[in-house]
């Protein structure tokens, strides 16, 4: 059927979901982390260290609590209202008794409190806040008292990617116009860009010309915003798009610096992620010592 899942069961796709978080593993290795300082982990492989602090998570968070933040009622599964006490988890240094600490695996984590005592940063989008901030109010309880931040994590709010339809749209897999993905060919980019990138040019020269480009709501400018790293060029681009005048006066010239931007940034990363096997994968999430 496509998901991946085992045929002697029915409406299983776990197995499928489980390849997921290998593939988009590979695409996280790609991007150029340092392996001695990198820990990745699946919950299906990991939970267990990190059930202590699920545990004192869920007897610490009532059931109202998260109803109240999250909207559930009682047609909601049961795992919707157990997985934020997951998400949390993972904001404590003790979820991580050997990945953080100098203790061996054979003695007593209760030996170097090192990881107890860190504190811990989350860049995250804002749809994730929710999670974090019902984390903040209960992480006294998971930490020594002499914590310096009381446990409470911290957070870098990153910008909403805007999709390729603009504002008003959405990024989504199930729509292959809607964004950039990865896996896109050169002539896959070249044409979503072309064909799908919401414009915040003028309907005519003449008006482009006297107005310039709406530079908020043009996709391609936005995404430039992000992916050029010339910061000089970048302030040229947009003098130049908002007043309607010089080299990048129009639409097609602002979409095209931003094709050439995208092929070299997704080709390098797929020639990366090429040489990346599960086995490599495999390593980046061995339980070790970061620190």
């Amino acid at each position: 059927d496509g998901t991946g899942s085992d045929p002697n069961r029915t409406g299983d796709n776990l197995d499928h979901f489980a390849k997921l978080t290998m593939e988009n593993a590979k695409d996280i290795i790609a991007c150029g982390f340092i392996p001695e300082k990198t820990f990745l982990f699946s919950d299906l492989d990991y939970v267990g260290r990190m059930y202590p602090n699920i545990v004192r998570i869920w007897k610490a968070i009532t059931v109202n609590q998260v109803n109240g933040v999250f909207g559930f009622d009682a047609s909601s599964n049961i795992g919707k209202v157990a997985f934020p006490a997951i998400q949390a988890a993972p904001s404590f240094g003790s979820s991580f008794p050997y990945v953080l600490n100098q203790t061996k695996e054979n003695e007593a984590a209760e030996a170097n409190d090192t990881a107890a005592t860190l504190g811990c940063l989350i860049p995250c989008a804002i749809d994730q806040d929710p999670y974090f901030r019902l984390t903040r109010d209960i992480a006294h309880k998971l930490v020594p008292k002499h914590h310096p931040l009381l446990g409470k994590p911290s957070l870098i709010h990153s910008k909403f990617f805007p999709p390729l339809q603009g504002a008003q749209g959405k990024m989504s897999s199930s729509d292959a116009n809607s964004a950039i993905f990865l896996t896109d060919t050169p002539e896959d980019i070249e044409r979503k860009i072309k064909v799908h990138a919401f414009s915040g040019g003028r309907e005519t020269k003449v008006l482009q010309k006297e107005l310039g480009a709406d530079l908020e709501m043009d996709v391609s400018y936005q995404w430039l915003r992000f992916f050029l790293e010339d910061d000089k060029e970048l302030e040229r681009i947009g003098k130049e798009y908002g007043s309607g005048s010089g080299e990048f006066w129009s639409t097609g010239k602002v979409k095209g610096k931003l094709v050439e931007v995208l092929k070299e940034l997704v080709g390098e990363h797929q020639e990366r992620r090429n040489g990346i096997s599960e086995e490599i994968v495999r390593e980046w999430m061995s339980e070790r010592c970061i620190l």
